[in-house]
């Protein structure tokens, strides 16, 4: 997104109602919702009803934004909520316990995006839904453990066992 062309200008249009401005809103802004959205549901379907939904709301309660300049936070947090109640159903937390966790040691490995995005994806739902809130989206451990639904403990227990699998995903997708 180009936050250039997301101007107080464009965003007080929107306030208004102005039809051709939520369109520019929409244009600037449906690739980064998209991501946010995709990443935690894992289905283009999915993703893409998701979004749908996000921006009904957005367009619904948008005269409710208090603070304009943050309108893109909020605007991900609309989506990021809707993609975790989507897959609240599928979202599976493995008890940790049960796995082999190695310590975290430095990871010296060169990969790409598609590799990274590849061991994202590959991760149980529970643990990629606590990574991504917390290392890509920025959200601390109580957001994180609120949007979940599980304890501050657990989101930290998964986040750690998300890097574990990372680590060996990425190391295994190297060797090959």
């Amino acid at each position: 997104m180009n936050n250039q062309k997301l101007d107080i200008n464009l965003i007080t249009n929107v306030l208004k109602g102005d039809r051709s401005a939520q369109f520019q809103l929409f244009e600037l802004t449906k690739g980064m919702l998209y991501s946010a959205s995709y990443r935690i549901v894992n289905n283009e379907d999915e993703a893409n009803d998701v979004l749908q939904d996000s921006y009904v709301e957005i367009f619904q309660k948008i005269h409710t934004l208090k603070h304009p300049e943050a309108l893109i936070g909020w605007m991900k947090t609309i989506t990021i909520r809707k993609a975790i109640l989507q897959s609240k159903k599928k979202i599976y937390f493995e008890p940790i316990e049960e796995v082999d966790l190695e310590s975290s040691e430095a990871f010296d490995s060169w990969f790409d995006a598609e590799m990274l995005d590849q061991a994202i994806g590959s991760l149980p739902t529970g643990a990629r839904a606590v990574f991504l809130l917390l290392s890509v989206e920025g959200y601390s451990h109580r957001e994180a453990s609120n949007m979940l639904g599980i304890s501050e403990n657990t989101s930290k227990s998964q986040l750690n066992y998300a890097k574990t699998l990372l680590k060996k995903r990425i190391t295994k997708l190297l060797q090959a």
